[in-house]
């Protein structure tokens, strides 16, 4: 078989999570913390020299081959703009992926009969794609958005951006137009004030028909997308925008102030630090059937039995601790886990296996 594409991902996906379970040995992972973007390049061929000297002990005729995709991974990085802080890298002879983490991640450089795949199972715990909306009476916008990048999405073609402009195609009623104070024109209509407490209430009565328009076109252009959308703006806006909204997977949580004036790279900063507090609706559906099988007696705590059950074909769901830790060797003939040599992370081992 030939490597795969060079290419990073920004998701994770259990398709990767079972190419990466059936692969071929040796099976090199790297995992490099990222302090400074900056560094990849160095902290990368640091790295190949580290993997290089584990390779010519393990298959050295096989050295070169593997590793050139990575030496061109470091070559090419330095123009990527890479925002995250972590990156791990898959090497064998039938695959080739890296990815960029958003989670900090201790240093390994690993060649071993298996891929280890834990530093990667905690993006599947987070939500890894959401959309993000800023309100705004001057200029609302949509965003969709990975762990690692923010793309604007234009929502003009269904909807106005700008309460304004907006106000401007209605036909507001006789109180609001004797109103209508100083300000820039917007078409036929003169720039509108709201100055007493009744202004007020009327100005959030038509932010709200706003608001709903927009809510309106946002789900029409979020129609088939299961990920969650979360709120950029002031409290008062977002509370608004909450009452008339019908959206299936608005997030409770949101990025407060103002958008205006804010980049979209601090924007999505803004937004990872929520996202990255959020369960995955695949880990909220598996904690959920967890406790319905608790009370079935189909849950096991016992590390030892839940290894043999993932070698077995018996496991649905397994949750494992970051720091968790389980050395040993599992015995294929006996479907035991023994004590003796070659020793690895029989917790990695179990994943695989139940991926599989």
């Amino acid at each position: 078989m030939t490597a795969q594409e060079t290419t990073a991902h920004d998701l994770v996906g259990f398709d990767d999570l079972r190419l990466l379970a059936s692969a071929s040995s040796p099976c090199i992972t790297i995992v490099l913390p990222l302090p400074n973007p900056l560094e990849i390049p160095v902290r990368l061929k640091n790295a190949i020299r580290t993997v290089t000297r584990k390779l010519e002990v393990m298959k050295p005729e096989s050295s070169d081959t593997l590793l050139e995709p990575v030496r061109e991974l470091a070559r090419t990085t330095e123009t990527q703009g890479v925002w995250s802080n972590g990156l791990i890298v898959f090497r064998s002879p039938d695959v080739f992926r890296y990815f960029f983490l958003h989670q900090p991640v201790p240093e390994l450089h690993a060649v071993e009969e298996r891929f280890q795949i834990r530093p990667l199972l905690s993006a599947l715990a987070r939500e890894q794609r959401f959309h993000l909306l800023g309100l705004s009476r001057r200029d609302v916008r949509l965003f969709h958005c990975t762990q690692h990048r923010i793309e604007h999405a234009s929502i003009r073609q269904v909807v106005s951006q700008n309460f304004r402009v907006w106000l401007a195609t209605r036909k507001p009623d006789h109180v609001l137009e004797n109103r209508a104070a100083a300000g820039p024109s917007v078409g036929s209509m003169k720039g509108v004030s709201f100055g007493t407490n009744t202004d007020r209430e009327r100005e959030d009565e038509y932010l709200a028909h706003f608001f709903k328009e927009i809510d309106n076109g946002v789900s029409t252009l979020l129609r088939n997308d299961t990920a969650p959308l979360l709120l950029a703006g002031t409290e008062d806006e977002i509370a608004i925008y909450r009452r008339v909204s019908t959206h299936p997977r608005l997030l409770d949580e949101y990025v407060h102030g103002s958008p205006d004036g804010l980049s979209e790279r601090e924007l999505h900063r803004r937004a990872m630090d929520i996202a990255m507090r959020l369960r995955s609706m695949p880990l909220q559906r598996a904690i959920a059937e967890f406790a319905k099988q608790r009370d079935k007696g189909r849950v096991s705590l016992d590390a030892k039995s839940a290894i043999k059950s993932a070698w077995e074909g018996g496991v649905a769901d397994l949750f494992l601790s970051q720091r968790a830790e389980f050395i040993g060797r599992w015995n294929e003939q006996t479907y035991q886990v023994e004590s003796g040599s070659p020793r690895e992370d029989l917790l990695n081992a179990e994943a695989l296996q139940t991926v599989l």
